[in-house]
C-alpha cells in the first residue's frame, strides 16, 4: 500500500556560492560528488539564503555515468547567474550531549538543478504531506509575543519502515489559514503547501570596556529563520487509495523512530551514563502528540 509522501521543494534564484567537491567511496565502487550551494532569491522585498545540499554516485547501478554527477560537476559554471533547484526536505536528528536533548533539523536536499532565464521570477516553495504529529502550537518570544505556530507532520520513509519528522508553520499574521490548520488532529492524514523563507539577519552590539581603557568592541550576531510558512491545505484525507495512513502503520512507524532516537542516544553516550529506555506507550488520537 502508498502511503501519502509528498514531498518537494522549488527554489528560483541567484547561485551565489558552491563548494561540491568529488570523493571516492569507502567501498571502492566509484567516485561520488557532494556538497551545498547557496542560493539567494528576492522574495517579498527582501534576500532570502538558501543553503542547498547535492549528492550522487558518479555511476548507476547499470555501471553507466549518472546525469546527476554531469549536472553537479558544471554547478561551478552557474555561479553568479540565476538557477532553479528542485527537491526535497530531510530531516536530521542527533543527540545533543550539550542540551542533553534529541535535536532535529530540516535541510533542503537538491536533485535537480538547470539555469534560468535571468527574468525567471524568484521562488521558494514546498509541497508536504503525512500524518499530523503534533497539532498546532504557538512559539513566542521572552515578551510573550507570538511569532510563529508549528504544525509536526510525520513521514514514512521510501522502505516504510521507519519515518521522519517535519515542522511546517502558521505567519501568525495569516488569520484563516490558522483557522484551516486548527481542524487537523492527531493521527489524520494531510497535505500542504506553502512559502519558504530563509532570512539572514546581521545585528550589530557595542560591547563597552567598562572599567577599562580603550574604544568598545562591536560584536555581530548572526539570526537565521528557517520558515516554512503554509499558505494552504487538504482536508483530512480518509480513503486509503489516496494515501491514508491507517494507525496501526502510524503505531509502528511512531516507534521505529522512537527506537532510533534510543539507538542515537546510547550510541552518543558512554554505557555506563546511559539511562534506562522508558517502555512505549500506545497511541490516543485524542491526544495533542503523537512523539
Amino acid at each position: 500500500m502508498d502511503f501519502l509522501t509528498k514531498n518537494t521543494f522549488k527554489v528560483v534564484g541567484k547561485l551565489v556560492s558552491q563548494d561540491l567537491k568529488v570523493g571516492q567511496r569507502k567501498d571502492g565502487k566509484g567516485g561520488f560528488i557532494s556538497g551545498n550551494a547557496v542560493v539567494v532569491a528576492n522574495l517579498d522585498g527582501r534576500d532570502n539564503e538558501f543553503e542547498i545540499s547535492f549528492f550522487t554516485n558518479q555511476s548507476t547501478k547499470d555501471g553507466k555515468e549518472s546525469q546527476l554527477f554531469t549536472s553537479y560537476s558544471k554547478l561551478a559554471d552557474l555561479v553568479g547567474k540565476k538557477i532553479e533547484v528542485t527537491g526535497d526536505i530531510r530531516e536530521s536528528r542527533f543527540w545533543s550531549s550539550n542540551a542533553s536533548q534529541m535535536v532535529s533539523s530540516q535541510k533542503l536536499s537538491g536533485r535537480f538543478v538547470r539555469g534560468v532565464s535571468e527574468t525567471t521570477a524568484d521562488e521558494g516553495s514546498f509541497e508536504l504531506g503525512g500524518f499530523v504529529v503534533d497539532v498546532l502550537k504557538e512559539k513566542a518570544n521572552k515578551d510573550g509575543d507570538i511569532y510563529r505556530y508549528d504544525l509536526t507532520l510525520g513521514q514514512a520513509n521510501y522502505k516504510g519502515d521507519n519515518m521522519s519528522r517535519f515542522v511546517v508553520h502558521v505567519n501568525p499574521a495569516d488569520i484563516e489559514i490558522k483557522k484551516g490548520v486548527e481542524q487537523y488532529n492527531v493521527g489524520q492524514t494531510v497535505e500542504v503547501y506553502g512559502n519558504l523563507r530563509f532570512i539572514v539577519s546581521k545585528t550589530e552590539v557595542e560591547q563597552k570596556n567598562e572599567g577599562g581603557f580603550g574604544t568598545p568592541i562591536i560584536r555581530t550576531y548572526v539570526n537565521k529563520q528557517h520558515n516554512f510558512f503554509i499558505t494552504g491545505g487538504t482536508a483530512a484525507i480518509v480513503d486509503a487509495a489516496k494515501g491514508m495512513y491507517p494507525s496501526e502503520v502510524i503505531r509502528t512507524l511512531v516507534g521505529a523512530y522512537k527506537a532510533r532516537d534510543t539507538e542515537l542516544m546510547n550510541a552518543a553516550k558512554s554505557s555506563d551514563s546511559a539511562p534506562a529506555v522508558e517502555e512505549e506507550t500506545k497511541v490516543s488520537f485524542r491526544q495533542n502528540s503523537l512523539i
